[in-house]
């Protein structure tokens, strides 16, 4: 008599294993978001930082609603989250127009264009820039206004010029006599002797300069509190004045700010 054999079934066979995907606040996903932000940080700041420009003080070189790339390696390296440079390689020069730290609150940046570096002697007289004793050439060009079309100061107020800064021509923006108010045609004084530039640091002005809080106010910057070189507009918005709706000023994405 033959015996036929059962396989059993519930007890022997075989199921796959299935592993739990961790969930959305689980400690991996908690620990990779932290080392990418991490990442992030440290790239604002010790490469390269995005920055919104809210004032006028660098019209119209710079205009307000500029969003600016700071390049932060144009000068050194520093150590992320602190102001320690491990590694340089120059220091800004006249003309450059770099991102640092306001002398009076370091918590807020400021940027405005480099004139005069360490050793400089420099001075105003009726609202011309010397530097070393030689006047920076400067020449009229109210004859075409078009680049202020789009600023937010003032531009009725405004004479334009451009400027000759040791070789880098650039904007600048001056009051009309009859629209002084705290900026005076000769620093530090009519007939006085020049400032000059301490070791260490560097002499910073606003391109528009009867519109501008800088070293004529507050004195120069330290080169510990330059964060960077800005290089270009990435973007740039701005709401004409008695309009509500905000513009795109597309001549102005990847604009470099060499000028």
């Amino acid at each position: 008599m033959s015996s036929e054999s059962e396989s059993p079934t519930s007890t022997t066979s075989v199921q796959a294993a299935q592993t739990e995907k961790p969930g959305m606040f689980s400690f991996e996903n908690l620990k990779s978001l932290t080392v990418l932000i991490l990442i992030v940080l440290s790239v604002r700041w010790s490469i390269a930082s995005p920055y919104y420009v809210p004032t006028s003080s660098m019209e119209p070189t710079i205009k307000v609603g500029d969003r600016l790339l700071a390049w932060k390696l144009a000068y050194d390296l520093k150590i992320p989250f602190t102001d320690t440079a491990i590694l340089s390689w120059g220091s800004p020069k006249r003309g450059d127009i770099v991102v640092f730290k306001y002398p009076r609150d370091p918590d807020i940046d400021y940027v405005k264009r480099v004139v005069a570096v360490a050793g400089d002697q420099i001075q105003l007289m009726d609202d011309v820039l010397y530097i070393n004793g030689k006047a920076q050439a400067r020449v009229d060009h109210n004859n075409d206004r078009v680049v202020l079309e789009d600023i937010v100061d003032e531009k009725d107020f405004k004479l334009l010029y451009r400027e000759n800064l040791e070789g880098l021509e650039h904007w600048v923006l001056q009051n009309k006599p009859e629209y002084r108010r705290a900026m005076r045609a000769w620093w530090p004084d009519v007939d006085g002797k020049p400032g000059v530039v301490p070791e260490g640091s560097v002499f910073c002005i606003g391109d528009n300069r009867d519109n501008s809080s800088d070293s004529r106010v507050w004195g120069e910057v330290p080169l510990s509190y330059v964060r960077g070189k800005a290089l270009f507009v990435v973007w740039s918005i701005w709401t004409p004045k008695g309009e509500f709706f905000p513009r795109l000023r597309f001549d102005r994405f990847g604009k470099w700010l060499d000028s």
